[in-house]
């Protein structure tokens, strides 16, 4: 019984701050301040996504990962109509002189077969430019990523998260171990998608490397961080042809030494995750995107966009 309290009680705070989050969202788009940050700053932005999935809401995995088809068009179809969407190859380019409308680039962390089943068509119908970070050793294999598993999605918590990510190194076999969890199907949108899928896009979209296992990269020694970052690369030229220019720090995370690696690796930019946006680059190997969640309504994303978190 008081298991079950506790359950209902994060249940209703959860419910009051999505209700909360709604009003004022609504309220700053009510306001016209998204618009008016577009309008007065140079609100240039990154955008990170992971999977995109038909149906109304996701049926499996991290909850705030695999965004329902018709959210993300919506969202896209919005975006095309208030920034100008090039590729980070456009996006880290110095900019002589400030442009009508900000920029925007669209990326997404993990290759998901969601991600070429789903949400290419929607880029490619409006010519949309996208890069896809890769996971060098996930295509092909016949399980999903260790966050999807129900298990661990039944068990989570940000101070456990914060555990496995910095003592178990985000490595997953140890985290299912924890978790006592063998990897169960999933649906196949919701799982890598395989070489000759990725292959087939390429053209369509551009690839990035998110490394070669989704390891938390700071933890790792300086010849496991080879492999994340040289190695993953190699993998994803051979079987694509693509050379990479750019990279996707796994969870987001980096610090000096992790940024000196890339750097020297020859990358030519890389990415975190935050919730800010920029106007010139600054360093170029600690890019911020902003992450959107699955559930994101309409009105927090023009605000995000526009760096109103």
């Amino acid at each position: 019984m008081p298991e079950m309290r506790t359950h209902s009680l994060r249940g209703t705070r959860a419910g009051a701050r999505r209700m909360g989050a709604l009003i004022y969202y609504t309220g700053l788009r009510a306001l016209r301040l998204p618009a008016a940050r577009r309008r007065w700053c140079d609100a240039n932005v990154v955008l990170c996504y992971h999977n995109v999935v038909a149906g109304d809401r996701p049926v499996s995995g991290d909850p705030g990962l695999h965004m329902p088809r018709d959210r993300f068009a919506r969202q896209v179809e919005w975006l095309a109509r208030h920034y100008r969407i090039v590729s980070l190859r456009e996006f880290v380019a110095p900019q002589s002189a400030r442009a009508s409308r900000p920029l925007a680039a669209i990326t997404f962390d993990d290759a998901y077969a969601g991600v070429f089943e789903h949400a290419v068509p929607v880029l490619d119908r409006l010519g949309i430019p996208a890069t896809v970070f890769v996971v060098a050793e996930a295509p092909g294999r016949a399980t999903g990523f260790w966050w999807d598993e129900p298990d661990v999605v039944a068990s989570i918590t940000p101070a456990r998260r914060d555990r496995w990510l910095s003592q178990l190194r985000g490595d997953g076999p140890a985290i299912l171990s924890e978790v006592q969890a063998a990897a169960s199907p999933l649906p196949s949108d919701y799982q890598p998608a395989d070489w000759a899928t990725i292959r087939s896009h390429v053209g369509i979209t551009d690839l990035g490397v998110h490394s070669a296992t989704h390891r938390f990269l700071p933890a790792l020694t300086d010849d496991e961080l080879e492999r994340e970052l040289v190695a993953s690369r190699a993998r994803i030229y051979d079987q694509t042809g693509q050379w990479p220019e750019f990279f996707a720090y796994p969870y987001g995370a980096c610090d000096r030494r992790v940024r000196a690696a890339v750097r020297a690796a020859l990358y030519r930019a890389a990415f975190s995750l935050d919730t800010g946006i920029s106007g010139e680059p600054g360093d170029r190997w600690a890019l911020e995107r902003v992450n959107i969640p699955s559930g994101l309504s309409d009105s927090a994303f023009e605000a995000w966009t526009a760096g109103l978190h």
